[in-house]
């Protein structure tokens, strides 16, 4: 497979991975097919890939992490062993994965579904979209795909959303900001909503998903928006 035919594979197996286990999810491939699951349940005759950090199946992957995929899966689909061009690869998958490890020990990311706003400039027309999970460095969120709103990893656009800000009650405000950011990247979710990961040019003030309460009361709290 070449590069295109092999990230939507990629796609396709995050998309219909198993959506309500809490295990660890990989990729393999599996009588030719790339799958995306837990190890416990795939069969032993499966080639693993790579681990997918949770957050990536909700924000999806940046240029180089999928060109680590890519590779890694020719790489298996090839039957290279593990140890073929070791100095480059091995430091940039040990890269990748310290990368993810840091961003995963500096923020959790807030997951809750509300209404947002993007225009691709400050005097252009807004776009509906929908919030998936946002930090203090960047949100992401769905929206629906027509030629007039498309968007492409690496454009600037400006979003407007809003974000819960707790007391230390349980009550909360829902606090507007408008910032500007560079989209990471763009995932297909069908042929009609694409999923877009966007960095803030500036970050928020508060991190949303660390306002030192439970994890069960702001879920609650949040299921009544």
């Amino acid at each position: 497979m070449n590069s295109p035919e092999i990230e939507r594979s990629i796609t396709e197996a995050i998309n219909n991975r198993p959506k309500v286990t809490t295990a660890p999810l990989n990729l393999y491939i599996y009588n030719s097919k790339l799958v995306c699951g837990a190890r416990i349940v795939m069969p032993k005759d499966a080639k693993f890939v790579v681990y997918v950090p949770s957050n990536c199946l909700e924000q999806g992957f940046n240029d180089k992490e999928w060109k680590l995929i890519v590779q890694k899966v020719n790489q298996v689909t090839n039957n290279q062993h593990p140890d073929d061009n070791k100095p480059k690869e091995s430091a940039d998958i040990k890269q990748f994965k310290q990368t993810r490890f840091n961003e995963r020990r500096r923020e959790q990311r807030l997951y809750y579904r509300r209404p947002m706003w993007y225009s691709q400039s400050i005097n252009k027309t807004r776009y509906k979209g929908r919030m998936v999970d946002v930090s203090s460095g960047g949100v992401g969120f769905t929206c629906c795909v027509a030629k007039e709103n498309s968007l492409v990893t690496g454009q600037q656009i400006t979003t407007r959303l809003d974000v819960p800000l707790f007391g230390t009650n349980g009550s909360y405000d829902m606090v507007r900001f408008d910032r500007a950011g560079r989209i990471c990247r763009v995932e297909e979710v069908n042929s009609s909503i694409h999923r877009i990961a966007l960095q803030f040019t500036q970050p928020l003030p508060f991190k949303p998903a660390e306002q030192g309460l439970p994890n069960s009361i702001v879920e609650q709290k949040l299921a009544t928006i």
